[in-house]
């Protein structure tokens, strides 16, 4: 696996393990991804797919990371701006 499958899987597996931590990682994933440069240094969005994977077969709950990573992510990063 190449590095960005690695970070990715490590992301996910970690999540999976800990699902308190869910909508805090993928908060700052989505406000990493949201900022134009920060997105370059951060690959976020396999990391972000895979949690979306767990998402769907209801390994964790939809609402608090849906919450965490568009709402309250991305608002933050537009208000950066």
């Amino acid at each position: 696996m190449d590095n960005l499958e690695t970070h990715a899987h490590n992301v996910v597996e970690f999540v999976r393990a800990h699902e308190v931590w869910a909508a805090p990682i993928v908060f700052a994933l989505a406000f990493c991804e949201s900022l134009a440069f920060i997105s370059l240094l951060v690959p976020a969005w396999a990391a972000l797919v895979g949690i979306g994977v767990l998402i769907s077969s209801g390994s964790l709950n939809f609402w608090p990371v849906w919450v965490a990573g568009d709402v309250v992510g991305k608002l933050l990063a537009w208000m950066w701006r």
